[in-house]
Parts: structure tokens; C-alpha cells; sequence
């Protein structure tokens, strides 16, 4: 299988991503130099000004005037010249707002992608941190309440329910909080796999010094790998199972990056003894390798990219119904004040 960057965002694709999954670009393989006809760049065009257009129609207007009339004709000629060459560029450029306005309506149109995911669990996390602090402000309050009401009355306990239902939000807002940032992890992990992907691809076209190239990348990608495992092992996620399958599949992942290694260190001898029997079949098949590869597919970030894909689906359908029952609640409490 055949590797190319995204030529917007560096994520490697294949012949068969339509789309980066990544960036949600289309055509993602395809070279986004501008080029024109014939040439390698695209050289833009420069829009005229009032002041160019109505320059450029008062030469012409005043040749005209100059050939049909004289004196005060070319007078006449400039004036013409400078109004029509206005009003045809006012036109010009109100004739095609409509399509300039279309074109950034489509540049602003999301498509699916993990960076359009990574917006919206940005803004998911930013309501989230507002909603917990009105939760607090509410909480304070309602404190004030319970420590001013009569010891054991009804008003007190209606108080203590009240702050019992706080803390249940509160609680539920955490979870959604918790599991939006393992998210984020399953983002990041997609991402680091992608650049793994390739090093186990086109095994037979290695050289020499592409098994070096590989290898300098593996050990890049296995400092990364390790710089996250680090990080996601110091939470506690006895409550967060998508978190810790993020760390069970980082753990995987480095110890075949560990096989990934040695077969390439493998491959690199066999490829500086080929041709120099008995040696070349003493590294063929024994110490092949097609065992250590046929156990990489923790590397492949397609399969871990529909699996976020399907989980974050069923994340997003709860935070709307967490906000459907809030706007449900906010609405039965405007009625009641105005009853």
C-alpha cells in the first residue's frame, strides 16, 4: 500500500482516502500548487480599483472626445470615460458577490474529520467548565441557605435536596468532562498511529538506507509514544474505561514498535548480505519478517479511527440529551414564575 502526506496537514493517506481523515480535505494526495495553464504557479489576478477604472476610462474617453470633437470634446470624452469605467467595475463586482459568497460558504462547510471533532469537544469541554461553575455559584448559595435555616425543618431539608440534586449534576457534568478528554487521547493516539502506519508498509522496496530512514522515525514516534504513556498513566481512571483502553492500546502499540525494530534491523542485514550464499539463505526465511509484521496491526489508525468515530457519535447523542432535559428544566421553571 502506497503512502502520501496530506498536502494540508502532513497525515498520511492512501489511494483510497477520498478525503484526509485527518483535516477533512478533499483530494487529499493531490498537490495543492496552484499552477495555470502551462505553468507551475497560478499568478492571481489583481482586482482593478475605482481609481484604475476610472483612470483607464478617462484615457479612452478622451481619445474618443479628442477624434470626434473638439475643444470641450475631450473634456466631455473624460468625464464619460471616468463615469462609465465606475459604474461597469461597480457592476462587475456586484455581479459576482453572489459566487464570492457562495465559495467561502463552502470553505466554511465542516466535514467530517478528526480535526472538526477536535473543535467541537473544545467547545463541548468550554460549555461544560461554564455549566460547573454555575453549578458552584448555585452550590454556594444554597450552603448559605442550609446553615441559615432552623436545625431539622422542612425548610432545611428541602434545602439539603436542593443541594443533593447539585451534586448529582455536578457529577454527571464530571463524567461528560472525563470522557470528552479521553477523547482527546483516542485523537492523539489516531494521529501517532498514522505516523507508525507507513513504517510497516512496502516492506519489499526497503534499501538500506531506507531501513535507516524508518528507523530514525520509529525511535521519533516511540519517544512521542512514551511521552503520552507517561502522561495518561499519572490519571486516575478507575472511572474512565476510554481512557484506559487508550493506555491498554498505547502499551500494545510500543511493544510492537519494539518488533517493528528488529524486523527492520533484520531486513536491513538480509538486504547487505543478499547474493552472498551460504549467508543470504541462512536470513531466509528464518529470520524473515513476515511474523514480526503480521502483528502490527496496532498500527493501523483506520481501524482505531471508526472505532472513535462510533464511540464519539454515541458521546455526542448523550451531551443532547443532557441539554435537551436542562433547556426541558429551564422551560418548566419559566412557566411556573409565570403562573
Amino acid at each position: 500500500m502506497k503512502y502520501k502526506r496530506c498536502c494540508a496537514c502532513d497525515f498520511w493517506v492512501t489511494a483510497a482516502d477520498v478525503r484526509c481523515p485527518n483535516c477533512g480535505i478533499q483530494e487529499p494526495r493531490v498537490d495543492r500548487a496552484m499552477t495555470s495553464q502551462g505553468g507551475d504557479t497560478l499568478a492571481l489576478e489583481t482586482p482593478m480599483t475605482d481609481g484604475t477604472r476610472a483612470a483607464f476610462g478617462g484615457f479612452i474617453g478622451a481619445i474618443i472626445g479628442g477624434f470626434l470633437m473638439d475643444g470641450m470634446g475631450v473634456a466631455v470624452g473624460v468625464a464619460v470615460g471616468v463615469s462609465l469605467g465606475v459604474l461597469l467595475g461597480a457592476d462587475r463586482e456586484w455581479s459576482s458577490a453572489p459566487a464570492i459568497a457562495q465559495l467561502q460558504n463552502a470553505a466554511r462547510r465542516q466535514t467530517a474529520s478528526l480535526r472538526q471533532d477536535e473543535e467541537t469537544i473544545q467547545q463541548r469541554l468550554t460549555d461544560i467548565a461554564s455549566r460547573e461553575k454555575r453549578l458552584t455559584d448555585a452550590r454556594a448559595k444554597v450552603s448559605v441557605e442550609i446553615g441559615n435555616a432552623p436545625a431539622v425543618t422542612d425548610e432545611r431539608d428541602r434545602w439539603h435536596r436542593v443541594h443533593a440534586a447539585l451534586d448529582s449534576a455536578g457529577v454527571i457534568l464530571a463524567r461528560q468532562r472525563e470522557r470528552y478528554h479521553a477523547k482527546l487521547w483516542e485523537i492523539a493516539l489516531v494521529r501517532w498511529q498514522n505516523t507508525l502506519e507507513p513504517l510497516a508498509a512496502d516492506w519489499d522496496a526497503l534499501t538500506h538506507e531506507s531501513c535507516n530512514h524508518r528507523l530514525r522515525l520509529l525511535e521519533a514516534a516511540v519517544d512521542r509514544g512514551e511521552t503520552y504513556l507517561k502522561e495518561w498513566e499519572g490519571v486516575d481512571l478507575t472511572d474512565l474505561p476510554e481512557g484506559q483502553r487508550c493506555v491498554d492500546r498505547l502499551r500494545q502499540a510500543l511493544a510492537a514498535c519494539a518488533q517493528l525494530r528488529e524486523a527492520l534491523i533484520v531486513q536491513q542485514a538480509a538486504l547487505a548480505v543478499k547474493g552472498i550464499a551460504p549467508m543470504d539463505e541462512a536470513l531466509h526465511p528464518a529470520f524473515g519478517p513476515a511474523d514480526s509484521l503480521r502483528s502490527l496491526d496496532l498500527f493501523n489508525a483506520r481501524a482505531a479511527l471508526g472505532e472513535f468515530s462510533s464511540a464519539f457519535g454515541e458521546l455526542e447523542a448523550e451531551y443532547a440529551r443532557l441539554r435537551s432535559e436542562e433547556e426541558l428544566a429551564e422551560r418548566a421553571t419559566f412557566v411556573q414564575r409565570l403562573r
